[in-house]
Parts: structure tokens; C-alpha cells; sequence
């Protein structure tokens, strides 16, 4: 997440306003009573410890320093508890990673936690709570005040934060809750390790706090591999519906879909690898929309030893300048944290994917190592798809023409004519050509000369179809055109010219059945036939017969090299 100069400005003087001063208000107001310097150098140290080990529940991250920062209140005051945690903050600020710029992390906590902890302290004092008090029952009920007041202070004051930053009012319901219930599970520690410091000085730390921060820990530990296999449980749901798709993009799309589950990434690439040399994009996902034109990447497209690239292991980069390895990359949107993963199939880089975010530090050990699984997944269901599209293909192309074969032909026309019942479109035409005498042609030059002139005519077909349209061998000589959306008029138009292009074009055969074997110019015709849903045919069958009948009777029967056009009660030649 972004954040605009102008907040960052806005917090800088808010925090020159409010923190200094309030620093001083607190020593002046609420003087620290005596302080025994190693009790609170050691109460110090808990609290740094404590502040680096937060827990991520929910999506909401709940730290767990209130046990110590409220003991310090308990035992010297705002002054005290005030300017530790702004040391404390400061030192965190420099130790952890995050995707804000970093002073803007620290004056805005300081100044959050100043107010919050002068706006408390007041409470406390006003309403009869006693700094230092051995009286269990007032730092009970003006302690428990206190800490009421602070969550609710506190969770006031990010609210207006997000306001201010967000331009909108967002209430974060989750946040609000998690901060008042882990304040209310934190409030008895806290007066539990006060109470022992008054019984038993530093050796408190051995009973409670030592302790305390092993359950934590445990905590953690036990999280972290809970989230590790909620992760790991994703990934193996991810490769199942992999495995179940069998289109070659549909298993992309389902990948760079479904990785989002698992690894919070902003934009994220699919290139492919042919022979080790050459980059090529597949697929794309920017700004939520999987597509094949990628706007954000671009590259150059020879591989190169040191462009950064791992052809055997996921990297991260954690920060803009440390992807500035990857110097064959170009992103032209923002892009902070990229993480790299070579796609392998059989010890074998055949592809990378390339994962980017405007965060910081946003990818992690465990989310690579779950890519590192996913991308061996992806690579396998991707080597299916290929030979199930491959399968399919054969088996639904004509091996001469390579054109659709009447399998796929027939599968199509009745899923057009559904479309047509649904409304998807508004008319479906058919075209179907014959070559005119094309036995004649076989006893002529020969069976294989016949053959190469099918396949020159598919060729010379091919660029009249239309986008959406489907071409086909029907079988022997015939061909069938599908034109969906298209009425009768215009299809005539397209017969009509294909019919011209045919008897004007001069075909090149080397005819099996002569002696010498020499090239020969062969000129051909074709008679077509044409009909429409709904004016000649209400399903699939009907339409290819009434097709059929307008080709031989408004065609070949009346002279060939015509287009015959069915009507109810006629068929028309032009």
C-alpha cells in the first residue's frame, strides 16, 4: 500500500506538534516516581522481545507488548511508560521489515501511542488510580479502567489514521474487536507481574515473564506451521483442479487464479522458455484480469546467463533495489517485491513464473517453497493439457486437409443452433461447396493429384472464414462452412465470391498417371448450397440437409459451378 507524500508530510508535523510536547507535558504533569533502573532496563528488554513476536490472526496482526508497557504505567507512570516505548518503537521501526517508508512507521505509531497513553494516563489519574499503590483492589478497578480506556482510545485513533489515509471512512470491525479482546486477555498478566516485581523484585521476570514469552513463542511456532498447512492443504487443492483441467490456457488461468489463495502477490507472469534461448509470455494476470496482453512487463526476449533469472531455484527480492538483479526485467508499474520461480519438468526449465507486488518485503520463505511445489504441479498438468489438445485435435481434424473433420462439424452445428434457441445469436447460416466432376479429375491425373488439389482448396477457403465461423471437410470433395450470426443474403454474397475465386484460380498438380511426371496447370469449379435457421431448418440435421439439397439441385443440376439457395417451396439457382 502506497503512501502519498502529502500524509506523510501531514504526520511529520502532527508528530513535531504532539509528540515533544506531549513527552514534556507527561514529565511535568505525571512525574515518574523512583525508578530502579535494572527492574526497568529488564522490563525493557521483555518488551522489545515481546513487540518482535506478534501473531497473525484473521488477516489482523495482535501484538502482545501491552502486558509489559501497562506494568510500567502500573509502576512509574506515563512519563516513564511514554518514553520507553518511543525508544522501543524506534528500535523496532530500524529491525523489522515492512513495505511503509520508515520514519513514517515511527512517527505514526509514536504519535498514535502518545496520545493514546497521555489520554489514558489522564483517565487513570482523575478518576483515583494511584501509581505505585500496593492496594490490589484500586489498581484492579482503576487499572482495569485504564486499560478499557486505552483499547478504546486506541482503536478511536486508527480509525480516524485509515480516514485520513484511505480518503473514506472504513471501519475495521476485526481490528476493534481483536485490540479490545487481546487487551482484556493481557490486563491480568500485567497486574500479575506488577504485584510479583512489588513481592519479588527482578526474580518476578523468572515466574510470569520468562514464561510468558515461551507460551508465546510456542505460539508462533504453532501458528506458523498451522498456516504452513492450511498453505500446503491449498497448494494440494490448487494441483487436483490443475490435474482436472484439460485445456492447455485453462490450466494457466486456473494457476495464476488460484496461486492468489496462497501467495498475496499484485501481478504475476507466466513466460515460457523454447529451447533454453528465447522468453515468451503465455499468460498474464494485472490488476485482478488474467489476459494474454501484459502491460506491465516487458523484456527482452533471448535469455541471458546473468539476467538474474534462476533456472533452478525460486528467489525473492525482497525491495526495488534488490530486484534490480533481474536486469532483463522491465516492470512499468510500480513494483517493489518480485519473487522468481523457475517452471521444471523433468530436471528441466521449460518456463518461469514471475510473481511482483508494490509492498516491501511482502513474499516469504514458506510462500516460495509452496510456489516451488505448485509450479512443479503446473508444469505437469500443463504437459497433459498439451497432449490432451493434441489427442482431441487428431481426432477432430481431417488428416489430409487438416481442416475440422464432419466429427467436430456435427458437435458444432448443434451447439450453434442452441446458441440460436437461447439467443446468443440471431441467425445461423451453412455454406456447403462440391467440387464440380472431381471424379472426373481422379481418372485423369490420379488419385494423389486429386488429393493435392482438396488440400490446395482448403487453403484457398481458409481466408473467406469469417472469425467466428467454422470450416470443414463434410467428406470425399464436399466442404461445409457454419456461419453463425450471418443471414441468408450475406452468405450468397460469400458463396458467391468464393465461386468466382475458385473458377478464376489456376492450380498447380504433377499428375500420377502421365509418363513423364510434369507439373500441370488443372482449373476446377465448385457448385455451393446454401440454407438458414430459421427460415429453412429448425435443427442441426435438417440445416446440412436442406444445405445439401440447395447444392445439388440450385448447383449441379443446373449447370454446376452455381450457388443454389433453399427456399420452403423452392430451390433457386443464381
Amino acid at each position: 500500500m502506497g503512501i502519498s507524500k502529502r500524509l506523510q508530510i501531514i504526520t511529520l508535523i502532527a508528530w513535531i506538534v504532539i509528540v515533544p510536547p506531549g513527552i514534556f507535558l507527561a514529565f511535568r504533569l505525571f512525574p515518574s516516581i523512583k525508578i530502579e533502573w535494572m527492574n526497568l532496563s529488564i522490563l525493557f528488554a521483555l518488551l522489545i522481545v515481546t513487540m518482535t513476536m506478534p501473531l497473525q490472526l484473521k488477516n489482523i496482526t495482535v501484538s502482545f507488548e501491552r502486558w509489559i508497557t501497562f506494568t510500567i504505567f502500573f509502576q512509574y507512570g506515563v512519563f516513564a511508560e511514554l518514553a520507553f516505548m518511543q525508544i522501543a518503537l524506534l528500535i523496532l521501526v530500524f529491525t523489522t521489515k515492512s513495505d511503509l517508508p520508515l520514519l513514517h512507521r515511527f512517527f505514526v505509531n509514536s504519535l498514535i501511542f502518545t496520545l493514546v497513553s497521555l489520554a489514558s494516563g489522564t483517565l487513570f489519574h482523575y478518576a483515583g488510580g494511584v501509581i505505585g499503590s500496593t492496594d490490589f483492589s484500586n489498581i484492579c478497578l482503576f487499572g482495569l479502567f485504564y486499560a478499557i480506556s486505552y483499547s478504546v482510545i486506541n482503536s478511536v485513533l486508527m480509525q480516524l489514521y485509515l480516514y485520513f489515509e484511505m480518503g473514506v471512512y472504513l471501519f475495521k470491525e476485526k481490528f476493534v474487536v481483536w485490540d479490545f479482546a487481546s487487551t482484556m486477555l493481557l490486563f491480568p498478566f500485567s497486574i500479575s507481574l506488577y504485584f510479583l516485581n512489588k513481592q519479588f523484585g527482578n526474580n518476578a521476570i523468572l515466574l510470569i515473564g520468562i514464561p510468558f514469552l515461551l507460551v508465546l513463542l510456542i505460539a508462533r511456532l504453532y501458528h506458523r506451521s498451522d498456516n504452513l498447512n492450511d498453505k500446503l492443504s491449498s497448494a494440494g487443492i490448487i494441483g487436483r483442479e490443475l490435474a482436472e483441467r484439460l485445456g492447455f490456457e485453462d490450466v494457466i488461468r486456473t494457476f495464476i487464479g488460484k496461486l492468489k489463495d496462497v501467495v498475496p502477490y499484485d501481478n504475476a507472469y507466466v513466460l515460457d522458455l523454447r529451447n533454453g534461448e528465447h522468453l515468451i509470455t503465455l499468460m498474464a494476470s494485472e490488476n485482478g484480469i488474467i489476459t494474454k496482453d501484459m502491460t506491465g512487463l516487458s523484456f527482452n526476449l533471448e535469455k541471458t546467463v546473468d539476467d538474474g533469472l534462476d533456472m533452478d531455484n525460486p528467489k525473492i527480492f525482497g525491495t526495488q533495489k534488490e530486484a534490480k538483479v533481474l536486469n532483463n526485467l522491465k516492470f512499468i508499474q510500480p513494483v517493489e517485491s518480485v519473487m522468481t520461480a523457475p517452471i521444471k519438468r523433468n530436471q528441466k526449465t521449460e518456463g518461469f513464473l514471475i510473481l511482483t507486488s508494490k509492498r516491501k518485503n511482502v513474499f516469504r520463505a514458506m510462500e516460495m517453497k509452496i510456489v516451488d511445489v505448485l509450479t512443479g504441479y503446473f508444469a505437469i498438468s500443463l504437459v497433459k493439457a498439451r497432449y490432451y489438445e493434441k489427442t482431441v485435435e487428431q481426432s477432430e481434424r481431417c488428416g489430409l486437409t487438416k481442416l475440422h473433420n464432419f466429427r467436430y462439424l456435427d458437435a458444432k452445428l448443434d451447439e450453434e443452433i442452441i446458441r440460436f434457441h437461447t439467443g446468443d445469436i440471431n441467425s445461423l447460416t451453412v455454406l456447403m461447396l462440391d467440387i464440380d466432376h472431381f471424379k472426373l479429375i481422379n481418372d485423369t491425373h490420379g488419385h494423389q493429384s486429386g488429393n493435392d488439389l482438396l488440400k490446395a482448396l482448403a487453403r484457398l477457403l481458409e481466408p473467406f472464414v469469417p472469425m467466428d465461423a467454422t470450416l470443414s471437410r463434410y467428406g470425399g470433395e464436399e466442404f461445409v462452412i457454419v456461419l453463425p450470426s450471418y443471414g441468408k443474403s450475406e452468405t450468397i454474397k460469400l458463396a458467391e465470391k468464393i465461386r468466382q475465386e475458385v473458377e478464376s484460380s489456376t492450380f498447380l498438380i504433377i499428375p500420377d498417371l502421365s509418363k513423364e511426371r510434369k507439373s500441370v496447370d488443372v482449373h476446377m469449379t465448385v457448385s455451393i448450397g446454401v440454407a438458414s435457421v430459421p427460415e429453412d431448418a429448425g435443427d442441426a440435421k435438417e440445416l446440412l440437409r436442406n444445405a445439401d439439397r440447395a447444392l445439388y439441385i440450385g448447383g449441379k443440376q443446373a449447370g454446376r459451378n452455381r450457388v443454389g439457395v433453399y427456399g420452403r417451396n423452392y430451390v433457386e439457382t443464381l
